[in-house]
């Protein structure tokens, strides 16, 4: 096993595609196992002791609104993926002798039967061996699955440091090697632009000298996910309501021809933040220069289906 061979295996990672939907869970009990990795916790983990609860909170928070909370799918179904170019195994159960392949185990079964499942021995002892390749590994698959707003909260979550180098180049053998998918430069320039370089919905706008600060181009159907590096699928926000869009704590809504901003009833709080955050309930986006640079629906819909949590909050009366 070599670093290229490990970290070819994360970027082949067999994950469910459909027309945009999102499935997260390999991902994110892959990089729940890094995190046991760089702590030095044993290769095999208990699905009922070390998985089942930790696993199924990731999902909660960073999966799909749309996703069953089904944490013993990923743990079950990453045995059938395969090392490239080999015949080796990916991941490795054991304890799971007598359990039916199809439709595949229950939560209850794989804990009453304490199943154990890890990466395959050569890939375990090759992490441990290269702490840096573990870094390596958790950025591509958070380049792969999730935008860059919500990295540094997984890394927390699953016990691995922020790391300064993530969605860098890298060289092996002497060629490049991108982590993440390339992305346009000139992506962050236009959309700002088209929104006058201001908040599409609080018209933040703050400069240091002739610098902004605080101010970025969001996708609203992620990076991630197959959206492209374009206006109609931008929006200038600052860095608290990027992060808002990209959790889900907002979304958008057409009505009579323009945007108005959604917020989620999963939102709860009792600081001033909370009431600002509710006084955008049927306020309208800002709108770009052109017409035609406005949110495209199909990006709008991607996003109400599978980053938007739980059900827009209805509007204050008057």
């Amino acid at each position: 096993m070599t670093p290229d061979r490990l970290l070819e295996a994360f970027d082949q990672l067999n994950v469910w595609k459909k027309r945009g939907v999102r499935a997260p869970h390999k991902p994110l009990l892959l990089l729940l196992v890094l995190g046991r990795v760089w702590r030095g916790e044993p290769r095999l983990a208990s699905y009922g002791r070390d998985v089942h609860q930790s696993l199924k909170k990731l999902l909660k928070d960073f999966g799909s609104p749309r996703s069953h909370l089904r944490p013993e799918r990923p743990f079950w179904h990453l045995r059938s993926d395969r090392l490239p170019s080999e015949s080796g195994a990916f991941w490795e159960l054991v304890g799971d002798e007598g359990i039916s392949a199809r439709p595949g185990p229950t939560s209850a079964i794989l804990t009453k039967q304490d199943v154990m499942g890890g990466l395959a021995e050569p890939l375990h002892r090759l992490l441990c061996r290269q702490p840096g390749l573990v870094q390596e590994a958790a950025n591509r698959l958070l380049h792969g699955h999730f935008p860059e707003s919500m990295h540094d909260a997984i890394r927390e979550r699953v016990g691995l440091p922020r790391a300064a180098t993530a969605g860098t180049m890298m060289v092996r053998e002497g060629k490049a090697v991108f982590p993440q998918p390339r992305r346009d430069p000139e992506f962050r320039d236009a959309v700002l632009r088209a929104y006058e370089r201001r908040c599409a919905v609080c018209d933040f706008d703050l400069r240091i000298a002739d610098d902004l600060f605080g101010l970025e181009a969001a996708h609203i159907q992620w990076h991630a996910a197959g959206g492209p590096d374009s206006v109609p699928n931008g929006l200038a926000l600052c860095s608290f309501h990027h992060k808002a869009l990209d959790r889900g704590v907002i979304g958008l809504d057409r009505e009579s021809g323009e945007y108005r901003l959604l917020v989620s009833n999963e939102l709860t709080g009792r600081s001033p933040a909370f009431a600002e955050v509710l006084d955008l309930r049927g306020r309208p986006l800002r709108s770009p220069q052109e017409d035609e640079q406005r949110p495209a629906p199909e990006y709008v819909g991607w996003h109400r289906r599978e980053v938007f949590r739980g059900a827009p909050r209805s509007r204050p009366r008057p």
